[in-house]
């Protein structure tokens, strides 16, 4: 592949990057105090993370707690057993294959090169090595858990004596350590760095991090260690994040990017970059809202389960903080899902008409910023839910054969929801209205003769035609369907007096039907209407008449 096409095809992949945002978490109240080098460690099994140690406006901390993501709230952690001593400028992972916080080196007026364990289940620490056993004392160091060979690996760091570039291993099985330091192209001396672990690639990455006395303050360099081999490669991707120290690191398993922010640079920083292993390339993220505010030697560790990133701690320009972040992908909002398209009125589906109130029914529906495109035009919504939409079809889709619907609301799009189209699809509201405008019942029959009013729908186009989503004036002519209608009452045809376009609603029309003068008296008479053919035949519209003889008989209403 030419380098043309490489660079087109990694723009192209930058490009649909997966915007992420931040979120910060709650319950900072009665939480660790404002702190910076508060290790973060996180428990996939129990959905929590834990924090040790740091240093605060009271002085160096070993003080434990853990925030739980179920209840969003910190515990400080009282465990049996001597605690390691206070420190900062240490590291700790996370054990997962025993379900232990592994703490490890530091700094309290002295260093530290010991190893600590906090065992979750038994909440109980324990010692597992003593200073000087392997590594000499430092901090500022990087360290990871290398599952795959149980073991966590150490890097460079700090001490009174000056900086350092080896690598050492701490065996989980036999808690002993290994020197793991290549004879030669080892990354520069530095500390106030960090590393982490990509398990699919057998790396460990390290970044930037100071090495004054030896070179750059801050670096900018990347490095991988192979730990399989015990070889170290340096990766110069262009362009690369501006040098820095103190800054928060941790590698996305699940999108397979490591992730930088913020630290010490040219000034405080709070840029958010990632840096892709297949690529071999830095990107600054793409972010939907603000990052936290600058910030340095905060800490970071990978929710496994969740794929955030978390950040705690670190010193910012308003001081201290205690603040815990996540840096998450933004998910996209769910799709609205439409599951029938039925007859407002009759509440059959199938075929829709023009003209025609509908009701889509279906999941996500609304309330917000709701909009259905039928055929590609916009349809008049008449009422708006969760669960279900109503509206007019547009005129527009006569003759079409089949009209593609889609539902758009907060943002997301349905999929396309495809129906046939007929010319007409009558369905009749089961309320019918007497004479007087006072609802038919079975105790408020309408009389033979009279007149009662049924409210239509799917009658297809009119005459003269009508705009979609417009409502007749009630001054002048109305529009009446084009297509022919007659009424049943039981089984006699019942005159149609008018059958005008609706001046209150969209999409119906009000048709005015006389009862046949020698209907008998019938509590539940059905009535069809047919439009062009079509019945309602399977509605079950009942209509209660009273014959003459029994309307004489009752005298009249009061």
């Amino acid at each position: 592949m030419n380098k043309a096409v490489f660079a087109t095809l990694t723009f192209a992949i930058a490009a649909i990057a997966q915007p992420l945002a931040y979120t910060l978490l709650p319950g900072s109240d009665g939480g660790p105090s404002p702190r910076f080098d508060g290790a973060i460690a996180y428990d996939p099994v129990g959905k929590q993370a834990f924090v040790f140690g740091g240093q605060d406006a009271q002085g160096v901390r070993n003080d434990l707690w853990r925030y739980s993501f179920g209840t969003s709230s910190w515990t400080v952690l009282s465990p049996v057993g001597l605690p390691p001593q206070a420190r900062f400028g240490h590291t700790v992972v996370f054990d997962t294959a025993r379900r232990r916080l592994i703490v490890f080196a530091g700094q309290s007026g002295g260093f530290f090169s010991d190893v600590w364990a906090y065992d979750v289940a038994g909440d109980a620490w324990q010692q597992l090595a003593r200073d000087n056993a392997g590594p000499s004392r430092r901090y500022g160091h990087s360290a990871i858990y290398d599952v795959a060979r149980d073991r966590m690996v150490i890097s460079h760091g700090f001490t009174d004596a000056g900086r350092f570039d080896d690598t050492w291993a701490f065996d989980f099985k036999t808690n002993a350590w290994t020197n793991l330091s290549p004879a030669q192209n080892r990354p520069l001396r530095r500390c106030l760095h960090h590393a982490a672990y990509d398990a699919a690639n057998g790396q460990m990455y390290l970044y930037g991090g100071c090495s004054s006395g030896f070179g750059p303050c801050p670096q900018a360099d990347l490095w991988s260690f192979d730990l399989a081999r015990n070889t170290w490669t340096e990766l110069t991707p262009k362009p690369s994040p501006a040098g820095r120290q103190h800054y928060g690191m941790a590698f996305d398993a699940t999108r397979a990017m490591l992730v930088v922010f913020g630290g010490t640079g040219n000034g405080a920083l709070n840029d958010t970059w990632e840096y892709d292993p297949k690529l071999r390339s830095w990107r600054p993220a793409e972010l939907a809202g603000p990052p936290p505010s600058a910030r340095n030697r905060h800490e970071a560790a990978f929710a496994t389960d969740s794929g955030a990133v978390l950040f705690f701690g670190g010193s910012a320009a308003a001081g201290l903080s205690n603040d815990l972040w996540s840096l998450s992908p933004v998910k996209p909002p769910l799709k609205p899902v439409i599951s029938a398209i039925v007859n407002s009125f009759s509440l059959s589906g199938g075929a829709i008409a023009p003209g025609e109130l509908v009701t889509i029914q279906g999941s996500r529906l609304g309330p917000d910023a709701v909009s259905v495109i039928i055929n590609g035009i916009a349809a008049p919504l008449v009422s708006v839910s969760e669960a279900e939409l109503r509206l007019q079809v547009p005129y527009e889709v006569e003759g079409s054969g089949t009209a593609s619907v889609v539902v758009t609301a907060l943002g997301s799009t349905s999929e396309a929801f495809v129906v046939p189209v007929a010319p007409v699809k009558p369905g009749v509201l089961m309320s019918i209205a007497n004479e007087d405008g006072s609802l038919n019942t079975a105790d408020n029959p309408a009389v033979t003769g009279s007149v009662v009013s049924l409210r239509l729908t799917g009658y297809g186009v009119t005459i003269p035609p009508t705009p979609t989503g417009a409502k007749p004036s009630s001054d002048g002519a109305q529009p009446e369907p084009a297509a022919a209608t007659a009424v049943t009452i039981g089984d006699r045809d019942a005159p149609v007096i008018s059958r005008a376009l609706s001046t209150e609603e969209l999409g119906v029309v009000v048709l005015k039907v006389r009862i046949p003068e020698d209907y008998l008296t019938d509590p539940a008479a059905r009535v069809i209407v047919s439009v062009a053919g079509e019945t309602t035949g399977a509605q079950p519209v009942k209509l209660a008449v009273m014959g003459a003889v029994n309307a004489a008989l009752a005298g009249p209403r009061p």
